[in-house]
C-alpha cells in the first residue's frame, strides 16, 4: 500500500510539473490566450486517458500501474480527464440521464460554486 502512495505521489508532481510547463510555454508563445493552456491539458489529459484505457485493456497492467499514471499524474494534470472518461463511460452504459444529470451538476454546480465565492468575498 505504501508504494502506491509514493507511486500517486510520484505520478502526482509529474503531472503538476507537466501543467505548470505548459502554462509557461503557452503563456509566452501566446500571451493574449492565458486560458489556452487549460484548454491544452485537458484535451491532452483526456486524449491520454483514452489512450491508457485502450491499452490497460489490451496488457495486462498492474493496479499501481494504473494509479500512478491515472491517479497521480492524469489526476494532477487535469480532472477534467476523469470527468470526461466517466461522462462518456455513463453513455457506453446507455444511462443517459445518469450522463445528462452528471455532465449538468458538474458544469452548473462548478460555475455556480466560483460564482457565489467570488461574489461572497467581492463584498466584503
Amino acid at each position: 500500500m505504501t508504494l502506491t502512495y509514493l507511486l500517486v505521489a510520484l505520478g502526482g508532481s509529474l503531472g503538476a510539473l507537466t501543467r505548470f510547463i505548459t502554462n509557461n510555454l503557452v503563456s509566452v508563445e501566446i500571451p493574449d490566450k492565458p486560458y489556452l493552456s487549460t484548454l491544452i491539458v485537458n484535451v491532452i489529459g483526456s486524449i491520454l486517458l483514452g489512450f491508457f484505457y485502450y491499452v490497460s485493456h489490451s496488457l495486462e497492467l498492474k493496479p499501481n500501474i494504473r494509479e500512478f499514471f491515472v491517479v497521480g499524474y492524469l489526476g494532477s494534470l487535469t480532472t477534467f480527464s476523469a470527468f470526461s472518461f466517466e461522462f462518456v463511460h455513463m453513455l457506453d452504459e446507455r444511462s443517459f440521464m445518469k450522463a445528462i444529470t452528471y455532465l449538468s451538476l458538474n458544469l452548473v454546480l462548478g460555475f455556480l460554486s466560483i460564482y457565489l465565492f467570488l461574489r461572497l468575498i467581492k463584498d466584503f
